[in-house]
């Protein structure tokens, strides 16, 4: 056997020692070098390889120690601050790193996915909700709206054209309030092409003095614009003004050319400028949001449409706001209370406003993204406890040369960072794909979309998520082994403890991956119990093209362009049914209350009906059933008898256990009762059946339209028929609504769909992680016990002993795991509640299938390792031993 001592003493010459020190180190490490050379030839190695393999060993090992000791007398006089970190260490720990490849890409690929994942929704959030608004001191904006008091405290508030006038008129709280609707305006073509659709908005005069953001050319609107003969005027955007006219500094004046009407240009806004803040589609063009007569009165006409926005005076709050519009309200239902009847106004900082509808699931969100984050970090933690284990020998060796507690802490934690940061490059890298995945699948109604990116915001961010990580997955290892390092103790018992550490992470990623499946799960079954909802209507291969006639006006002349029309449309193969519907079409967000009434009858209030004007074959297209009566034909026309039919719930309403065939009503005049229909559900699944009631399209007033056409034909093919159909009927109308129904209605889920991929993904992602946790330590478990599983073998053990023994320990894993993580589930379920359709969060059938799922997917995981344990070969291991 070699004398170890001489060859440390020979690697000690170029170091300055003090003979204490240096006998201590010769004596310590002599017989560290010793035990291993011994270990070696006891494994079946020769003199020769063991003697080569412990000096490889013993040079690679002392290699960087020897460096810090050089530099011992610099560290000794350095400023404290340079004792926690220097170069070395960092390239001791990249090296440290490098010799571990497997652990290392294991990590990595754990931290970009969890940091990755983290980041992109931390963009999401931080674009949606946690940014303040780009305007002058936006924290003095604020929206005023009506509430209905039993309806969610999350809805857009929308107000009647009628309530903003009178509230501008007779407020003293704000330095202005400004309306602001919807609206499109349609270019004449050039050259041919279709024409163009421009995103417009309505606004009232005060509009861009409420934002306090002046055009940068020309001026915006004045009082004056807001009437019928002076509102043909526009301010354009900038991107609008590049895009168009060039930038030409001439603008002003010049007209953009519409198919309704020219307007005249009057200013051009600044670049960037939008409102919505981000919205995907930005507006191009504002135009005066003028008032038609019947809203400038208190009658029947309860058009609630547009969004009011104010600014506060100097010294004013929101609840002396608020007490001000009270006392307005109060006012107004003393005079008009039907207007009033469930409405209250709401003042409330715009910012919150914009995102209160989103606000909730948003933060669920990065709730269950942070799990994923936490899952990733247990998973680290047994990960670098399994590895710290390995390197027993080499931090005894640092001991010996004289590394403290916080020296050997130091050099995991490095380790530890280093991987972080390299992970947090990654994941930036992997959130950037990500983002521009997450903004092409975002529903197109969440506010300031558009301003999703990384940016520094984001990036810093994920710094400091890394770093946290870095600290979090590193601190149990850390703390356990150096304190396991400078306790003097058998080495049984040291393992005996990592193992019991390494068991409950295990035991806890399993559980934290139980919750987030919970989560996924209730949000799948949810999105399930929405898109299985009867409608009402069949709304499959139904294709509606909104269009509006220019020039003519309502009436008998109207109608027979529209028979023209849809006996045109029949002749287009491909086409089933055409129909034509004047009112809200479902699914499409719009409707239409008129009056309605039964003479001979007083009802207990003022009653309205949902209306609207269809053609005979309307209910065929939608599949909306016949419940008694009959549909419309062809001969109720003008000057027949005037009829109507009505849904289920009217007639429940109306005419609770009588038939409602042959019954008088008064709808939109006095009608006859001649059919009754099945509900629809007009606004989407998530909504109950409205009343609603039906007119012949050629008995009503109609001046445009949508079509309903039911296809049996390649959509691609029917599309552009059905566009010349029209033109031919219609010359040159603009068609900017060209959807199919089940287009409206993935509108409308989109949120839950969004949802629920992203649940999705992180429910799969915390599951890969957990079973690469579980894989990790029955893998390690197997090696620890390799010669007590050969000399089971030996001794007459069978595999499938060997192999239920070791599915046993990662059995009692997920059992433990699986019952805490149901029972945190099952406490936590009330947070989820208003985010769910149709689901209990304590729905049984969801908790029992995450159960299933993680119980057969970690066995699947434990069963290589065992598999492993059952094969290995008994003379080795008795070798070994």
């Amino acid at each position: 056997m070699p004398d170890w001592a001489l060859e440390v003493r020979k690697r000690l010459a170029s170091v300055r020692l003090s003979p204490t020190r240096e006998a201590e180190i010769v004596e310590e490490l002599s017989q560290h070098l010793e035990d291993r050379w011994r270990d070696l030839i006891a494994g079946g190695a020769s003199h020769e390889i063991a003697t080569q393999t412990v000096l490889a060993e013993c040079k690679d090992t002392l290699a960087p120690h020897l460096a810090s000791l050089r530099q011992a007398r610099w560290v000794d006089n350095a400023p404290p601050q340079s004792r926690w970190l220097s170069l070395h260490d960092i390239r001791y720990a990249i090296r440290a790193l490098r010799s571990a490849p497997a652990y290392s890409a294991v990590a990595l690929a754990v931290l970009t996915l969890s940091i990755g994942a983290t980041t992109a929704i931390v963009s999401v959030v931080d674009a949606v909700i946690v940014r303040g608004l780009p305007f002058p001191d936006a924290d003095r904006l604020v929206a005023v709206g009506e509430r209905r008091m039993k309806a969610a405290a999350d809805g857009e508030n929308l107000v009647a054209p009628q309530n903003f006038s009178d509230w501008r008129e007779q407020q003293e709280v704000f330095i202005g309030l400004a309306a602001v609707g919807y609206s499109s305006i349609m270019l004449v073509p050039e050259h041919g092409q279709e024409p163009e659709v421009l995103k417009a908005q309505a606004v009232t005069a005060d509009f861009f003095p409420v934002l306090n953001v002046s055009p940068l050319l020309g001026r915006a609107f004045t009082p004056e614009n807001e009437r019928r003969g002076n509102a043909r005027v526009a301010v354009i955007s900038y991107s609008l003004w590049q895009r168009r006219f060039g930038g030409s500094p001439d603008v002003i004046g010049r007209y953009v050319l519409g198919h309704v009407a020219d307007v005249q240009i009057l200013g051009v806004m600044p670049p960037g400028f939008a409102y919505p803040v981000g919205d995907l589609q930005p507006t191009d063009v504002w135009l005066p949001n003028v008032f038609r007569p019947e809203e400038r009165i208190r009658g029947n006409d309860f058009s609630y449409r547009l969004q009011v926005i104010g600014r506060l005076k100097p010294g004013v709050g929101i609840e002396r706001a608020q007490a001000d519009m009270d006392q307005i309200t109060a006012r107004l239902a003393a005079e008009t209370p039907r207007w009033f009847e469930d409405r209250v106004a709401k003042v409330e900082p715009l910012h919150g406003y914009l995102v209160k509808s989103v606000r909730g699931w948003m933060y669920m969100l990065l709730g269950a993204v942070g799990f994923v984050l936490l899952i990733a970090c247990v998973n680290l933690s047994n990960l670098t406890l399994v590895r710290v284990s390995t390197r027993s020998k080499e931090f005894a060796i640092r001991t010996a040369l004289g590394a403290s507690r916080w020296d050997l802490a130091r050099a995991l934690l490095v380790e530890s960072l280093i991987l972080s940061v390299v992970g947090a490059a990654f994941g930036a890298a992997l959130a950037w794909i990500g983002v521009e995945l997450l903004r092409a699948a975002i529903p197109p109604e969440i506010p300031r979309a558009g301003n999703i990116a990384i940016n520094v915001r984001v990036l810093t961010a994920a710094m400091a998520i890394a770093t946290a990580t870095a600290l979090i997955f590193s601190a149990m290892p850390m703390l356990h082994f150096t304190r396991r390092m400078n306790i003097a103790g058998p080495a049984d018992t040291t393992r005996s403890a990592q193992g019991g550490l390494r068991d409950l992470l295990v035991v806890a990623e399993i559980a934290l991956a139980v919750v987030l499946l919970v989560g996924s799960g209730l949000f799948l079954a949810s999105f399930r119990q929405v898109t299985s909802v009867d409608l009402g209507i069949n709304p499959a291969d139904v294709l509606t093209v909104r269009f509006r006639p220019l020039g003519g006006s309502a009436g008998p002349q109207r109608t027979q362009e529209f028979r023209n029309l849809l006996e045109n449309l029949r002749e287009i193969p491909g086409v089933e049914i055409a129909s034509l519907i004047h009112g809200g079409v479902p699914l499409r967000g719009d409707l239409r209350t008129v009056d309605f009434g039964i003479p001979g009858r007083v009802l207990s209030r003022n009653e309205d009906l949902d209306f609207n004007a269809i053609s005979p074959d309307y209910f065929r297209a939608m599949r909306v059933p016949l419940l008694a009566g009959r549909f419309f034909t062809d001969e109720d026309r003008h000057g027949g008898e005037a009829v109507a039919i009505i849904n289920t719930a009217a007639a429940k309403k109306y005419f609770p256990g009588e038939n409602p065939i042959g019954k008088a009503i008064q709808f939109e005049g006095l009608r006859t009762v001649v059919g009754v229909v099945g509900n629809i559900r007009h606004d989407g699944p998530e909504t109950d059946w409205r009343r609603q009631g039906f007119i012949p399209l050629d008995q009503s007033e109609a001046a445009g339209a949508t079509l309903a056409l039911r296809l049996n034909g390649e959509l691609a093919h029917v599309i552009p028929a059905v566009k010349s159909a029209i033109w031919s009927q219609f010359p040159g109308i603009p068609l900017p609504d060209i959807l199919t129904m089940e287009e409206f209605l993935q509108i409308l889920i989109a949120q839950r769909r969004f949802n629920m991929l992203l649940l999705s993904l992180f429910g799969l992602l915390g599951i890969v992680i957990s079973l690469v946790g579980i894989y990790g330590v029955m893998a390690y478990t197997v090696a620890r016990r390799t010669k007590e599983i050969g000399i089971r073998l030996a001794l007459g053990a069978l595999p499938v002993t060997i192999l239920r023994m070791i599915l046993s320990r990662a059995s009692a894993h997920l059992a433990a795991g699986l019952l805490i993580g149901l029972i945190t589930a099952w406490s936590l379920s009330g947070l989820v509640a208003a985010f769910l359709f149709q689901v209990q969060p304590t729905d049984v059938s969801v908790y029992a299938g995450v159960g299933a799922l993680l119980a057969t997917t970690g066995l699947a995981a434990a069963f290589v390792p065992a598999r492993r344990a059952a094969r290995v070969d008994p003379a080795i291991s008795l070798r070994l031993e």
